[in-house]
């Protein structure tokens, strides 16, 4: 019988990283897209407001996934299946 104080110690399980990497992953051509965007547009450009949006969102997943790092496998699927930036095959 495993000892459940060395199990809480272990670190968060090996798919919440492989879920962390996913949303990162998705996250880079956004900031990317933002760096690259010409600043005299971006302020009225509906583009760009579309890009800033899907930044808030991907760091709100983030902050999200970063809440469950101690979290089930039942917790992992249930955020996987609920995050618009890990769809399946993703």
């Amino acid at each position: 019988m495993s000892n459940p104080a060395t199990a809480e110690n272990s670190g968060p399980d090996p798919r919440w990283y492989h879920l962390r990497e996913r949303l990162l992953s998705a996250k880079r051509p956004i900031f990317q897209e933002i760096r690259d965007y010409p600043p005299q547009v971006a302020g009225c450009d509906l583009h760009f407001k579309a890009l800033a949006e899907q930044r808030d969102a991907i760091c709100r997943e983030l902050d999200r996934l970063d809440a469950l790092c101690t979290a089930s496998r039942r917790e992992l699927d249930a955020f996987e299946a609920s995050s618009a930036f890990l769809l399946k095959g993703g």
